[in-house]
């Protein structure tokens, strides 16, 4: 048997039960006790150990008898708390949901079953996805593995957390402003926001349909340690689905993008991420890209407009959801985020809705000279835990870090946190590669190339009695 189990990749696990090195018995039970080992962090929420063996031992009597198998067979992944999933709670942090029990699987956790992989558990998230960092009053506090002292992120932040921490090779997660690469950034591992329609999403358990900026800029997606399982995960999740009305289908990505990047490297940024982001330059320019240092002159005004756009559009839901399901930590949150920005007007808000456009037509521009970008996911490395929440000023910090983590929804760009060698505050450094519309299979090749030499560094986190 092989040791370590979990310290390998999705890629290298499937080739091994394939080849019959390990049995998928294996690779589940050490994933099951590595949830023990690591249940300080509270990153798992809901455990599936029963359901788990049963479909790892149905995997491999598939391996024995020579069936075809899935490119995520007997694979562990995790899924966040917000998605359906049969016969599992869609609380979305949520403590007034903790009985909704969804009947059916989202069509996206439909693929990720169809191709073999298997659900080991479900991954916290705070009330309604709705804040920076990972906490509510159903399940309580996510830690962050690499300094239990600051956040792991959110809204995907049992995600990040669980898989920095050895737990699966593949974890869903949503980002609808940067909730899968705050959290990927905060823990040191790989996250991918995909382009709108992508990867499709439909909860059945929903009882409404999702506000309209949420529909065009929310995205599922996954997190990995390494580009050739972020890639893996993607294409196993994409494709059209009927439930989905905005997904789009399969297509051949035959467009040829110059190899020309724009390097953003903001003057309020920490030195050490600039410092990131002009080596990844240096790697990306010695395999013959061309880098120009530029900047994105309306970025700022596109996350202000995307920021108004979605508290006015949740204020339209305080009353029917944040007052009748909330807990005071969500209450608090979403009155600190209306004194920074006020909801708008319906003048207001409509105009804002309509600026979509322009600034999609600015974007498209941007990038015919430069269809890469390397930007901050955040200015500043991960916040200490909980501060967020702290005061109106506090959140008033983080939120102005962000501008290239929500920006990038609203202008609907697919987006990979990539972690990096170096650390600061004992957490790995990130930064962020953004492709162009609709074409992640450029985004890909990119940081495959500087994953190829050297560059992004996914590591497990210290082990829980080096921390404690």
């Amino acid at each position: 048997m092989i040791e370590d189990i979990f310290k390998m990749t999705a890629v290298e696990v499937s080739q091994a039960i394939r080849d019959r090195q390990i049995t998928c018995s294996e690779v589940i039970e050490q994933h099951l006790a590595r949830i023990d080992e690591t249940a300080h962090l509270n990153a798992i929420t809901t455990r599936f150990d029963d359901q788990a063996r049963q479909a790892a031992e149905q995997a491999d009597q598939a391996v024995q008898r020579g069936d075809p198998l899935g490119p995520l067979h007997g694979v562990p992944v995790t899924i966040k708390e917000n998605i359906d999933q049969a016969g599992a709670s869609t609380n979305n942090g949520v403590k007034a949901f903790a009985g909704l029990i969804a009947k059916q699987d989202a069509p996206l956790i439909q693929r990720l079953k169809q191709a073999g992989a298997i659900p080991i558990g479900r991954t916290n998230t705070p009330e309604m996805s709705w804040r920076f960092h990972t906490d509510n009053i159903l399940f309580g506090q996510t830690l962050n593995p690499w300094n239990v002292s600051r956040t792991p992120g959110g809204s995907s932040g049992g995600a990040g957390s669980s898989l920095a921490a050895g737990i699966g090779y593949i974890a869903h997660g949503s980002d609808l402003s940067g909730s899968i690469r705050l959290p990927a950034f905060c823990c040191g591992v790989l996250g991918l926001r995909p382009s709108h329609g992508r990867i499709p999403f439909y909860n059945a358990t929903a009882v409404a349909e999702r506000p309209i900026t949420i529909q065009l800029s929310s995205a599922q997606g996954p997190l990995a340690r390494s580009v050739n399982d972020l890639k893996l995960a993607y294409d196993v999740m994409k494709g059209y689905s009927d439930l989905d009305t905005w997904s789009l289908p399969d297509m051949d990505e035959d467009k040829i993008f110059p190899n020309s990047v724009a390097l953003i490297t903001p003057p309020d940024a920490d030195p050490k991420i600039n410092e990131a982001l002009k080596q990844a330059g240096e790697v990306l320019a010695q395999q013959g890209y061309k880098v120009h240092n530029t900047s994105i002159d309306f970025i700022e005004e596109v996350y202000t407009r995307y920021t108004s756009l979605l508290i006015t559009e949740v204020a339209l839901q305080k009353e029917s959801v944040i007052e009748r399901f909330g807990s005071e930590q969500l209450k608090t949150i979403f009155e600190y985020y209306t004194q920074l920005v006020p909801p708008m007007d319906y003048h207001g808000y409509a105009q804002a809705l309509a600026s979509r456009s322009h600034y999609h037509r600015l974007i498209d521009q941007f990038q015919r000279k430069y269809p890469v970008i390397l930007s901050p996911v955040c200015t500043k490395n991960a916040f200490p835990a909980g501060a967020d929440i702290k005061s109106v000023e506090s959140l008033k910090e983080i939120a102005k870090t962000n501008t290239y983590l929500g920006a990038i929804n609203f202008l609907d760009l697919p987006a990979m946190s990539i972690p990096i060698h170096d650390t600061h505050d004992g957490i790995p450094v990130g930064i962020q590669l953004v492709g162009p519309r609709h074409g992640e299979e450029h985004l890909f090749r990119t940081a495959k190339v500087l994953e190829d030499n050297g560059f992004i560094s996914s590591q497990l986190a210290p082990a829980p009695s080096a921390m404690m």
